[in-house]
């Protein structure tokens, strides 16, 4: 912005601080000449009651200096408060106004053109996607443009090539696998990535195919309790006894002990069986 000429820092200057400077640093001279001895100072009880009268006095130095300090500060405040306000109306807001009546001039402008970019590159990217007849499969706004000013049609142009030729040669690789249809909808799903799409589903598989052998183990170890089960009912199971009325006559000759003979003709006894 020019100034025509105007020197701001010669028109916003303060007359009076140098002046209230040079009199503090003659007032801060004065304390240091009166306090200086202080370090040097042994309080005992002779002189205890002249230590406090000091320290009284510096007490009541820094007082009156507080309250002419506070005294300086509102009257410094006062006329800052009507500069400031002075200052807002006559410089900040208007130019603010001015600054934000330009932005909005360039908003407007640059919104059209990234309007128009916008429309250039919709046309274009739909017109690939027709011609490749992948229309079903992905739209404009999933290739996921960052269109800015400074990007250059060039370059954006050649994403949307890059993306839409990546999805023709993905769906290539997905007709090949063996969960195809189930990979399709994982790689929509999954912003068109078809490694990712592919790792999903092959482990879904392998999930089910470990539960799948694990229901399978059960059931054989079932069937092979089922079976031990039926073989122990069947041992188990009391017989039907079946009366033995036929006679028969066995004759057989036994080489033995005699206590062994006595016993075996003793059980001949015991269960009826005769002999001679």
């Amino acid at each position: 912005m020019k100034n025509d000429n105007i020197d701001i820092n010669e028109i916003m200057k303060i007359e009076q601080m140098p002046i209230v400077f040079e009199q503090l640093e003659k007032i801060g001279a004065l304390i240091e000449k009166s306090t200086k001895d202080l370090d040097k100072l042994e309080c005992t009880e002779e002189n205890k009651q002249e230590v406090k009268k000091r320290r009284t006095e510096i007490n009541n130095t820094l007082k009156v200096l507080e309250d002419r300090r506070k005294e300086i500060k509102n009257s410094l405040l006062e006329p800052y408060n009507v500069f400031n306000e002075k200052y807002e109306n006559e410089c900040k807001t208007k130019l603010e106004t001015a600054s934000n009546l330009l932005k909005d001039k360039i908003d407007t402008i640059e919104n059209q053109q990234l309007a128009e970019k916008e429309s250039e590159l919709r046309e274009f990217a739909e017109q690939h996607i027709i011609s490749n007849n992948i229309q079903d499969i992905i739209k404009y706004e999933d290739i996921g443009l960052n269109i800015t000013l400074s990007a250059s049609i060039k370059s954006l142009k050649e994403q949307i090539l890059y993306k839409i030729n990546k999805v023709v040669s993905d769906m290539k690789l997905i007709e090949m696998e063996q969960f195809r249809d189930e990979i399709f909808v994982e790689y929509l799903k999954n912003n068109f990535d078809f490694v990712e799409s592919k790792i999903i589903v092959n482990e879904r598989h392998r999930q089910l195919e470990e539960l799948k052998k694990q229901q399978e183990n059960i059931q054989e170890k079932e069937q092979e309790e089922e079976k031990i089960v039926e073989k122990v009912e069947e041992i188990v199971a009391p017989k039907e006894i079946i009366e033995d009325t036929e006679v028969i006559t066995v004759q057989f000759t036994i080489t033995d002990t005699k206590t062994k003979i006595i016993k075996l003709r003793e059980y001949l006894k015991e269960n009826e069986i005769h002999y001679e």
